[in-house]
């Protein structure tokens, strides 16, 4: 009997369509964002962030996607918006954060990480990186929920 609920199980999962989420965090800093210049792709400016791993909650792939990324170490806060991106099979879940220690630097997938005003952002962004910043800076009580 257990073999075979286990078993239906195994085949729903199976037949699920894989989705990629990600978890990307908003940090401030004297009224600055910190962003991350990709070191693949188009090389996008990009808040720091990246792949949830299996079995990982959410709030710790944002903490441990930062520090490889900046050398950050983060406190995870409100949820800014959840985004879904149907033509990547995706999902963006965005956060608050609040640096608690480490020492800015980038890894080997970044070339740069820095802060920069909200009207001076540098370089080539991805189209929707405008309005996730919008959100963020709304400061809503409620988490946005878009498709992008």
């Amino acid at each position: 009997m257990i073999r075979a609920v286990r078993e239906r199980r195994r085949r729903q999962v199976s037949d699920l369509s894989p989705i990629s989420v990600v978890a990307l965090v908003f940090i401030e800093q004297d009224g600055k964002i910190l962003l991350a210049k990709q070191n693949y792709g188009n090389r996008y400016w990009s808040l720091p962030g990246g792949k949830m791993e299996p079995g990982e909650p959410i709030d710790e792939t944002a903490r441990r996607e930062v520090k490889e990324e900046t050398g950050l170490d983060i406190r995870v806060g409100r949820v800014v918006g959840l985004y879904s991106k149907p033509r990547a099979d995706g999902l963006a879940v965005c956060f608050a954060g609040e640096v608690v220690g480490g020492t800015l630097h980038p890894d080997n997938e970044i070339s740069q990480c820095g802060y920069f005003p909200y009207d001076d952002l540098s370089g080539p962004a991805r189209k929707h990186m405008q309005q996730r910043i919008a959100d963020f800076r709304s400061d809503l009580p409620y988490a946005v929920v878009r498709t992008q």
